[in-house]
């Protein structure tokens, strides 16, 4: 989005989220903004405020991510707060690796502002699923990105 071409309207987070593993069941993130207050962000031109947060936030639930491979789940927040996911499509790691495939940013839902997201590589003989696996999981390799508003190029690696 360029706020140039249209200044009408507006979605994206105006500071960063500070996005980590959520405390307890580890299936989702917590929030932990640098500034120590959260994050302001802004749906459709009105602004809102999250404050920061250890407890687990569930990536929503999705269709179960392979073995070798490496996915996108784009976290996202609504103007009441709630947080959620969207889960991209899933790339063999190796192929990541030798430049043969990226990954594409998930879009967010309608109505909501996206926060960051989390790249997760399963590299072990467990399959991942969102919402109910654990982030710190065998097998399992989280990173986390904080955005202003999705990147318009994919991911290389």
């Amino acid at each position: 989005m360029n706020l140039n071409d249209d200044p009408h309207g507006g979605t994206f987070c105006l500071g960063k989220a500070g996005l980590k593993i959520g405390d307890g069941a580890k299936t989702g993130v917590g929030l932990g903004a640098p500034n120590g207050a959260g994050i302001d962000f802004v749906i459709d031109g009105i602004f809102y405020h999250k404050a920061d947060f250890t407890t687990n936030a569930p990536l929503s639930e999705a269709a179960a991510q392979g073995l070798l491979t490496t996915c996108l789940y784009l976290v996202q927040i609504d103007a009441d707060g709630a947080i959620t996911s969207v889960k991209g499509r899933a790339a063999l790691t190796a192929k990541l690796v030798d430049g043969s495939d990226v990954l594409e940013w998930p879009r967010p839902a309608a109505g909501k502002c996206p926060i960051g997201a989390v790249k997760v590589a399963v590299t072990t003989t467990y399959n991942f699923t969102a919402g109910t696996t654990a982030l710190d999981a065998t097998g399992v390799t989280e990173t986390y990105y904080d955005l202003f508003h999705v990147p318009t190029n994919p991911l290389q690696a």
